[in-house]
């Protein structure tokens, strides 16, 4: 029973990042309509950088420089990258996203090399012992911050006019454009709020498993978990999350960990055929 339920604490803390991951894709696509194939490459190049600016700032300086990057990484892929192609068919920035995930490799190779770093922060706080389960500090870290990002992206979408004014510029941008909407600014927010996600992602990563050229294999589910949640849905990122988290860690501990790795894409495939809308996903119906 012991075993179990440490598995099934693993399982949250992985859910929680995906969660952290898949919210940076959606919040991209409730606005953009483009769904961003990099946000876990962007993952790791944010952790890489996060290893240096800690180790150049401190601790607190370190993360909230890493913050500043996130959002200007972010703010440059879209003025330079993203911007130039409104207008154009979907398919060529959905394309350009690839693109992306090779540069931000590229990158992390020729600053940092093929290297693993471990990440020079410690969270504060003591492991909880409950009977015969141990829960690491770093795992109750990750686990909250994902549901309170939850929180935060929620009340964000719902509660202030900003979050309207994006919600409003995915229905139709032409519509909302006419309405003066600042459609432009809405796309350029919603790519620094992911790049922001993808450096606090990067920082608990780092921090319970070392940063290292290979994270964003590990990563790759969080598409899955978009799907499974519903590519437009921030209760969908947190509840497709955490069951493919929950999944992966029991499959690992009861059969096999080459088995895991393939889990994502069978729960991608399963939900392709049964709803491909996603669990929490807005179905549309276009009439001819």
């Amino acid at each position: 029973m012991a075993t179990f339920l440490q598995f099934i604490t693993g399982g949250l803390f992985f859910g929680g990042m995906y969660t952290l991951i898949a919210l940076g894709i959606v919040t991209i696509y409730k606005s953009t309509r483009v769904f961003n194939l990099s946000q876990g490459w962007m993952v790791t190049l944010g952790a890489f950088m996060l290893v240096t600016l800690v180790k150049w700032f401190g601790p607190v300086p370190g993360v909230i420089a890493g913050l500043v990057f996130g959002a200007l990484l972010g703010l440059a892929v879209d003025r330079l990258l993203m911007r130039p192609l409104i207008g154009q068919p979907l398919i060529a920035a959905f394309l350009l996203t690839i693109m992306l995930a090779y540069i931000f490799e590229g990158i992390n190779i020729l600053v940092w090399g093929s290297f693993s770093y471990e990440m020079p922060l410690k969270l504060p706080g003591q492991p909880i012992r409950l009977g015969e389960v141990v829960l690491g500090h770093s795992l109750l870290w990750g686990i909250g911050v994902a549901v309170l990002a939850f929180a935060a992206f929620s009340l964000f979408y719902w509660r202030t006019l900003m979050g309207r004014v994006m919600r409003a510029t995915a229905e139709d941008h032409q519509t909302a454009q006419s309405l003066g909407l600042p459609v432009k600014g809405v796309f350029s927010l919603s790519w620094m709020l992911a790049g922001m996600l993808s450096i606090i992602g990067g920082l608990f990563l780092g921090v319970v498993s070392g940063v290292n050229m290979l994270m964003y294999q590990s990563l790759l589910g969080a598409i899955a978990v978009v799907l499974l949640g519903g590519l437009d849905s921030i209760a969908g990122a947190i509840v497709g999350g955490m069951i493919l988290g929950l999944i992966q860690s029991l499959v690992t501990g009861y059969l096999s960990p080459s088995l895991a790795d393939v889990i994502p894409y069978i729960v991608l495939l399963g939900i392709l055929i049964i709803k491909p809308y996603g669990l929490f996903g807005l179905v549309r119906i276009e009439r001819l």
